[in-house]
């Protein structure tokens, strides 16, 4: 049933199970559920529960939720807010497990006047987001909504159903407590809202044996995080994978118990609770929600990740093994996601400039040689082409070398390692691409790189009426030929389509077909040395990372490369 009041155009579908629910329908082929609670939170630091109901008191979804708490960033490398998205929009550390569907408009009306049961109606494919932001920052928002996406394949009369989901951040999310089976809360919530939504996707349409996830940076790397995890009762809760900027490797793979129960302590300690174990845990429960929040961002400032940890109840009996050398490995071993997208930007760790800007060679070198030996740094060094004889006095000519070995440490050697894993696995199909579109945005802080996070400016199509205009076949042309490329590359990849020719060896070295995407020629495949040897990027660079990691003894334990001596009291934002 369609209504239109005050200019905004609402939707009321009856689902099955659910009952009566009414979306806004944005664009006009797409009805948009939006805050659809998917879980609820006993107490803080404590494992979330699937709802398998909707609350009875409202069946209006169609304003948005409340966000995790977290301290919002200002946007300024995009551009601000969007029209209509507040800047600090409200959050409720309870009320955030939420979710947002969109749906194609002509499925729920089909769906609306036929039978729902038929064996002939029309089951569509899911492309279900897991946001980033580096596991304290991120929510369901205009910037990173999948309904354009959905539109386009509507109109391309290919739809898919897209999903959006949210999580808990920070400690509220990462926090491993003394309170037993309350770990990896984060990840629980994220596999509630899969769960639930293999339950009720069917009642909107939805095929819940065709579930692809795609996620970015530290939605990526919880997407790796459940291809680790062994399914739940009911069975894989997706088939399909994109994984973009994200890859779980020595700075990110789950930390043993005993990291976890050393940031517990550090927690308590940034909120000045002088009180261990039980008692401090009740004081923690009872800290107010902004100190919780900032307490966070204190240990994410002094170069610590909040990450997951090694436990039993979410990883199974193996979750010591889980050491990131591992890895590729284990993922390659699970049996039920076989195709997966995989790539990053061209210039990954250029985000992390304004922390490195006064590190200098002599003084990183003196830290990697602590860190890794005299030998290991000495490796990385010559691969890099970083000396402390520069005879540059300035930081400047080694901040590009710098923020490359960086960019590889975090995420394309892993990245990389994952690839070799899962190409040469007799079941997977592997795609890989490398995204060197630069920030469009003139006059932000990263205009004109091709940064961390780059390619959220394109997949969605969200950001095309921040792209210059001018005369048509010009730059806002091409800038939006690339992203309803880049959206459409990933709507048919959930569609079972093989969006580019598959990354596996060739006969010779470097054959392996990578997919470019530049500003000049949109997509294109282009082979590893053909990047190598045209952009000055490519993977014996990581190669070489790898084996210096190796010669350092690395294998099974955790990369402190965010916390190096010359970091010291250098915030992390």
């Amino acid at each position: 049933m369609m209504s239109n009041e005050t200019n905004i155009q609402t939707y009321t579908f009856h689902h099955a199970e659910l009952g009566s629910m009414t979306g806004i329908v944005t664009p006009d082929n797409v009805v948009q559920f939006r805050a659809i609670p998917y879980a609820s939170i006993p107490a803080r630091f404590e494992k979330s529960i699937l709802l398998d109901h909707l609350p009875d008191q409202s069946r209006d979804y169609t304003a948005h939720g409340f966000a995790s708490p977290q301290i919002f960033p200002d946007r300024a490398t995009d551009g601000g807010p969007f029209p209509g998205d507040p800047e600090f929009p409200p959050s409720d550390e309870f009320q955030c497990l939420i979710l947002q569907l969109n749906v194609p408009l002509h499925i729920l009306e089909s769906r609306s006047s036929n039978n729902l049961d038929s064996p002939s109606a029309e089951k569509l494919p899911l492309l279900v987001y897991i946001h980033g932001g580096g596991f304290i920052l991120g929510r369901i928002d205009e910037q990173h909504t999948t309904a354009l996406m959905v539109s386009q394949s509507a109109s391309d009369g290919e739809p898919v159903i897209g999903a959006s989901i949210q999580y808990r951040l920070g400690a509220l999310g990462y926090l491993h407590t003394p309170s037993r089976g309350h770990a990896n809360l984060a990840l629980n919530d994220q596999r509630n809202a899969l769960r639930w939504l293999q339950r009720f996707a069917a009642g909107f349409g939805g095929d819940r044996r065709k579930v692809t996830v795609f996620g970015e940076s530290a939605g990526s790397m919880s997407i790796c995080a459940h291809l680790l995890a062994p399914p739940p009762r009911e069975g894989p809760l997706f088939h399909r994978a994109v994984l973009m900027s994200g890859p779980l490797g020595p700075a990110s793979a789950p930390a043993p118990l005993q990291h976890g129960e050393a940031r517990y302590a550090a927690f308590l300690a940034e909120l000045g609770i002088e009180e261990r174990g039980d008692e401090g845990l009740r004081k923690a429960r009872a800290a107010h929600i902004d100190d919780v929040v900032a307490a966070s961002a204190a240990l994410g400032d002094k170069g610590g990740l909040w990450l997951s940890v090694q436990d039993q109840d979410f990883f199974g009996p193996a979750a010591e093994t889980m050491t990131w050398d591992r890895v590729p490995e284990l993922i390659a071993q699970q049996d039920w996601c076989n195709d997966f997208v995989l790539g990053c930007t061209s210039f990954e760790a250029l985000t992390f400039s304004q922390r490195y800007k006064h590190v200098r060679p002599a003084d990183f070198l003196a830290s990697l040689s602590a860190l890794h030996g005299p030998r290991a740094a000495s490796s990385i060094a010559l691969t890099y082409n970083i000396s402390s004889s520069s005879p540059d006095p300035s930081p400047v000519a080694f901040h590009t070398p710098l923020l490359r070995w960086l960019g590889d440490t975090l995420f394309d050697a892993p990245m990389h390692l994952l690839a070799r894993h899962l190409s040469a696995a007799p079941s997977k199909r592997v795609y890989r691409y490398l995204f060197d579109v630069r920030n469009p945005f003139p006059g932000q802080p990263l205009y004109a790189q091709p940064h961390h996070w780059a390619d959220i400016y394109f997949v969605f199509r969200a950001h095309q009426f921040r792209y210059p205009g001018g005369p048509a076949g010009g730059e806002g042309d091409r800038l939006r030929g690339i992203s309803d490329a880049h959206a459409r590359f990933w709507t048919r990849f959930a569609r079972g389509e093989a969006p580019w020719r598959v990354y596996e060896k060739g006969e010779g070295e470097g054959d392996e077909i990578i997919m470019l995407v530049g500003e000049r020629e949109g997509w294109v495949e282009r082979s590893a040395k053909q990047l190598e040897r045209d952009l000055g990027w490519g993977y014996g660079r990581c190669e070489a990372l790898v084996r210096a990691w190796e010669e350092a003894g690395l294998r099974g334990k955790s990369e402190r490369v965010l916390q190096l001596e010359c970091l010291a009291g250098v915030p992390q934002t």
